[in-house]
């Protein structure tokens, strides 16, 4: 029985209604409830310190591809979009790591200000559906802006690796459709959210809200 049984069960009953839930049990789901967001954090965070590398990477190689084919012709002609447009996606990558590492230490200080009491445990639950709702939100919307920013980043580049003209501008028909495409992605992704939202957490917060007055009433 996971914590949502647990408390359609508390929610359902007329008098006394934690007395009739298994105190054990509650604790129980709570921890596994827990358990489980924790490891899929440990899964998101693993993903995006492993992108920010790979992205990186990827810049680089392309980097020394445009320098390498740009002096092996013989034109070694170097612009200042050359520095700005490659460095100005790992510096959006990189931030992109940073947020995540900060929105995940913030959340853990949070967290750790509550102790393994029943009650504690139900306040930390209802800090992580908050979490859920506005941090973690917020990171996607700075995730996807990163991805759009190395991407364009990218078709800039890879123009000049092929030894293309060095102006970015002369990429603007790529940049607005990959603009485009990726507005379309977070128009879904926060539908999607929202839906979750309504459907999903706000229900469970105001459950986990109700269990926490009737533990402070006791």
């Amino acid at each position: 029985m996971n914590i949502d049984d647990l408390m359609e069960v508390w929610r359902s009953q007329d008098a006394s209604p934690l007395h009739g839930v298994n105190e054990t049990l509650l604790r129980l789901a709570l921890r596994q409830d827990e358990a489980r967001l924790q490891a899929r954090r440990r899964r998101e965070t693993r993903m995006v310190y492993f992108l920010c590398v790979l992205f990186i990477a990827v810049m680089a190689l392309f980097f020394a591809m445009m320098f390498g084919n740009l002096f092996d012709n013989g034109q070694g002609v170097i612009v200042g979009w050359d520095f700005i447009v490659p460095v100005s996606g790992a510096v959006a990558v990189l931030l992109m790591g940073l947020a995540l590492y900060m929105t995940r230490r913030a959340q853990a200080l949070r967290e750790q200000a509550f102790g393994d009491s029943l009650r504690d445990q139900v306040g930390r639950r209802i800090t992580q559906i908050d979490d859920a709702m506005t941090s973690e939100r917020r990171f996607g919307r700075v995730f996807l802006l990163a991805v759009l920013v190395w991407t364009i980043a990218m078709i800039v580049v890879n123009k000049r690796v092929n030894m293309e003209p060095g102006d970015p501008f002369t990429a603007w028909p790529g940049i607005v459709r990959l603009t485009i495409y990726f507005a379309i992605i977070w128009l879904i992704g926060r539908w999607g959210a929202r839906r979750q939202m309504t459907r999903v957490l706000l229900p469970r917060k105001r459950r986990l809200e109700a269990l926490l007055k009737e533990l402070d009433g006791q």
